[in-house]
């Protein structure tokens, strides 16, 4: 019988996967600014104040991308079936699996 033990250096791997997450950050972050884009672009609604486009935006980090929108009645414009970020988030969600 013939055993051998190796001992290898692995100081380097935590590094490689926190430049790896990086990367896929930076990817959520550019397609999250896309989705933000296209809810600017493509919103059912009439927009009279400018609010509702303005307050659209993303959030990329460990847990994925969020989509936001901070106008206190979104939710009710949605609700009332107005797009107002549901199309940008099916966008994101396409273009998110493309890219990784």
């Amino acid at each position: 019988m013939v055993k051998l033990t190796l001992r290898v250096d692995m100081s380097d791997v935590p590094g490689f996967f926190e430049k790896g997450f990086g990367e896929v950050v930076g990817r959520e972050e550019k397609v999250g600014q896309e989705g933000v884009g296209y809810a600017k672009e493509n919103g059912t609604y009439q927009d009279r104040t400018g609010t509702l486009r303005r307050s659209s935006r993303v959030e990329a980090g460990r847990d994925g991308v969020t989509l936001v929108n901070d106008a206190p009645y979104a939710s009710f414009v949605e609700s009332k079936g107005y797009d107002v970020l549901s199309g940008a988030a099916l966008h994101v969600r396409k273009r998110m699996e493309e890219e990784v």
